[in-house]
């Protein structure tokens, strides 16, 4: 289930690199390309949360199961 979220915020990710990317530095945008650059920065902190999940549990998993 992890490793599905985890997939979609990469595709999250994506979009908003490219919507970055595709805006414009000026006064019109520079609101816009500060909202993008927060919204990436909690996406990459989620990102790491579930990664940090993804681990623990195929550790335990393999500690579970006494997989080397």
């Amino acid at each position: 289930m992890y490793k599905e979220i985890l997939l979609k915020l990469e595709i999250i990710e994506s979009e908003l690199v490219d919507a970055y990317n595709t805006g414009h530095d000026g006064e019109i945008n520079s609101d816009s390309l500060h909202y993008i650059d927060c919204a990436k920065d909690e996406l990459y902190e989620l990102k790491q949360l579930i990664e940090q999940k993804i681990s623990r549990e195929e550790k335990d998993h393999k500690e579970l199961y006494n997989i080397k």
